[in-house]
């Protein structure tokens, strides 16, 4: 009996019972256990207690008092209410029936709207944690897989007692939907299902992230006393010192310190092994609390999720306690995260700043004369490098919307790379006894230097044209491979999810970049499922015959493209999104359409400019130019989007794993097929996937790139990935259906 909790918060489901009628509304409720409500009457000379289960509504008698009962007869009561035939009677004895109830009982009683595309998306993610299976789930937004996988989870840990003490992993990209999972969906799941009796306490969750994410209290301490109050800016220094009569913990919950302070006094591994208050640092109590096996949900980003991986592969501890099942959502990013974590890299500005770290204070001594020489070599033979790998860069690059630039470490690039290397080993020796952290971040940036005298890499520019500030990087030539052996060959069940990770329901694609082409067919399980809107009612589709073959270096392409903008915008009076795959056509359509559209507002996405979006959801029916991260994550509510322009259908942009890939298949038509059209269509899904977020939208899609047209190569592959809309043919077919749509002041 000790293990059925009494629950005295009543409210939620005696507020439910009276409004079905079940129990009058003079009726006070005393405690849940399990699926029975004791409640009280009182008829005027006697307290009445009676029994009903809520689950189906019967009731029985229980004893009445001349005197109320009190909380100390609680759990006497209780052992009478365990034997009785309405305890338990029907209450969900399966996982599979639980997640049938709380979908269809729990959630809607508290306002949620029935989809049983949801539910049974839920069972079957639940089936598959039951199972030790890999589940690939491709769910359009809104059907809620969220909640989804979250009633799956809690669920399982509820019906399998083996599994209780392991956390199941929750691994998203965004730091936004982590946040969501922690501070939303978790409390209020946990809010009804508690008021439910179906869990005895909330659902348990901490949030993972890495060291740079948390505040070490010593460098705290030593930053603020070197800091000048006259002339660090007020509000800043204000925020520094008040922090340290906290306890914050977590940067990104702490407000008023800029990315400069944050890099000053966040955590530094380097500096815990010597420090004299490790003891009772927070952050070291955090992560000990962090690590303990009794949290039901550990959330965290992939790059996180990756590095325990990584970690385990190296045969060092795990960031996480043990655990065997694993969600991932928003797994189309996933390869992304893999390439980062499982890469190489060396900054420009990392080797400038460890060099200049490494120069003695003086030169009067001989030795630190060499030091001094040695560094500023170093220092000379590093931007000599950096400037050759950019030279290299092709210059149809250069305007392109791209994080990798194709780059060639010529012979030349090598001789200055060893140069940098050995300048870098002989300082190495002459500081390794007098700073042990100065020497670990040398043998760690040698150990990365080294990756790029090897073969079987594939290698990239970054940031190339922001002065000092370039990376080159490098991923393996085996990374699928290396990310399939690590991850889906073991007897762990993983489920990954996302809006865009199928095409036309087919998973061919991201398995193979996921290295999962050797997991047994008889463990992998996919599913597609249709939106949950109805697009055929609420958006239409126009597909432009108007355009050229989309070439950037030709005006009459330009020309053209400014044209069919123009008048598209003005048949939806703006609220448009334009999305380009680079800045060099949106700098050109936008600057030709600001001196033609005065009455309505236009805002280009630059560079850097961070608040341009907020600006154009406040225009009430602006058209905003973007390209980059408009294309996916970005939730623009209301009729301020209604116009969705995508401008050229969103082919990868060239770089080094574009050109191994086509290496890997016989002919460029296999390659176009098998790697570049499932590419450009995930991400065209996810670009139209901006319009319609609930079931209340409406708008149109418009695409201007010739090869969507009717008589386009591409026509009818565009087509099928997209939801299935109304065509429209004409400009004034989406005029009409707008107004048809919208209200009045839509077009004023």
């Amino acid at each position: 009996m000790d293990s059925i909790p009494i629950n005295t918060n009543t409210m939620s489901i005696l507020n439910i019972l009276k409004q079905k009628k079940i129990i009058t509304e003079e009726s006070k409720g005393l405690f849940i256990l399990k699926d029975c409500l004791l409640y009280e009457q009182f008829t005027g000379k006697t307290y009445t207690y009676r029994l009903v289960n809520y689950m189906n509504g019967k009731q029985e008698y229980l004893f009445h008092r001349k005197k109320q009962i009190d909380r100390s007869s609680y759990r006497e009561i209780a052992l009478k209410i365990a034997v009785s035939d309405l305890f338990g009677s029907d209450y969900s004895r399966t996982g599979l029936a639980m997640i049938e109830y709380i979908f269809n009982k729990v959630f809607t009683n508290f306002g949620y709207v029935l989809r049983q595309e949801q539910v049974n998306l839920s069972k079957h993610m639940y089936q598959v944690m039951t199972n030790g299976k890999i589940s690939m789930s491709d769910i359009p937004v809104g059907l809620g897989k969220t909640h989804a996988y979250l009633v799956a989870a809690i669920v399982f840990k509820m019906f399998h007692a083996k599994s209780k003490m392991k956390p199941i992993i929750i691994s998203t990209s965004s730091i936004e939907l982590q946040k969501a999972i922690i501070k939303d969906y978790i409390p209020d799941i946990s809010k009804m299902l508690l008021a439910y009796g179906i869990i005895e306490r909330p659902v348990t969750c901490i949030m993972r992230k890495g060291k740079d994410n948390y505040l070490c209290e010593r460098r705290l301490k030593d930053y603020v006393e070197s800091l000048d109050p006259d002339k660090k800016i007020m509000s800043e220094y204000v925020a520094l010192t008040k922090l340290m009569n906290s306890d914050g913990i977590d940067l990104d919950e702490i407000e008023g310190i800029s990315g400069y302070d944050r890099r000053k006094i966040c955590v530094n591994l380097n500096n815990c092994l010597t420090c004299s208050i490790q003891s009772n640092c927070r952050y070291q109590k955090h992560m000990k609390k962090a690590k303990k096996s009794g949290h039901d949900l550990q959330i965290c980003n992939h790059n996180y999720f990756l590095a325990d991986v990584i970690r385990k592969r190296r045969g060092l501890s795990g960031l996480f306690p043990d655990y065997d099942k694993v969600v991932i959502d928003e797994a189309h990013k996933l390869r992304d995260a893999a390439n980062q974590m499982y890469g190489t890299s060396i900054s420009q500005s990392e080797i400038i700043k460890i060099l200049k770290k490494a120069m003695p204070k003086n030169d009067d001594s001989t030795m630190k004369k060499i030091l001094m020489n040695l560094c500023n070599e170093g220092i000379i033979y590093s931007n000599k490098f950096f400037d050759e790998l950019i030279c290299q860069i092709p210059k149809e690059l250069q305007e392109e919307e791209t994080e990798k630039y194709k780059t060639f470490i010529t012979q030349r690039a090598r001789v200055l790379l060893s140069q940098v290397t050995t300048n870098l080993e002989e300082i190495h020796r002459a500081i390794n006894d007098r700073d042990r952290k100065l020497a670990s971040d040398v043998r760690r940036l040698l150990r990365n230097m080294k990756v790029f005298n090897r073969c079987h890499i594939i290698y990239w520019l970054e940031m190339p044209y922001s002065k000092g500030q370039t990376i080159l990087a490098s991923v393996p030539i085996t990374l699928s491979q290396e990310l399939g052996e690590d991850l889906w060959l073991n007897d762990k069940s993983y489920i990954l999810t996302s809006g865009t990770i199928a095409v036309e329901g087919d998973f061919k694609y991201i398995k193979n970049e996921l290295g999962m082409n050797r997991i047994p067919m008889t463990k992998l399980q996919e599913i597609s499922k249709d939106s949950p809107f109805n697009f055929k009612e609420n958006c239409l589709l126009y597909i432009s015959e108007n355009t050229i073959y989309p070439d950037y270096d030709n005006q009459q392409y330009i020309d053209g493209l400014i044209d069919e903008i123009e008048n598209l915008i003005r048949m939806s009076n703006g609220h448009a999104l334009v999305l380009f795959t680079s800045y060099k056509p949106l700098r050109l359509v936008y600057q030709g359409l600001a001196n033609r559209i005065s009455e309505i507002p236009l805002y280009q996405m630059t560079r850097g400019r961070s608040d341009i979006l907020d600006e154009f959801k406040a225009s009430g029916n602006g058209v905003l130019f973007a390209t980059g991260s408009m294309w996916e994550g970005v939730n623009i509510p209301g009729d301020i989007l209604s116009h969705l322009i995508i401008v050229k259908l969103p082919f990868p942009i060239p770089d080094p794993f574009n050109d191994y890939e086509r290496t890997c298949y016989k002919t460029a038509d296999d390659y176009v097929k098998e790697v570049l059209v499932p590419q450009m269509l995930i991400k065209l899904r996810q670009g139209a996937g901006r319009l319609i977020r609930n079931e209340t939208d409406s708008g149109v899609i418009s695409i201007l790139d010739s090869r969507a047209s009717t008589k386009g190569k591409y026509h009818n592959d565009v087509i099928k990935a997209l939801p299935k809309c109304r065509l429209g043919k004409e400009h004034c077919e989406i005029n009409a259906f707008l107004k048809q749509k919208k209200p009045h002041s839509f077009f004023e």
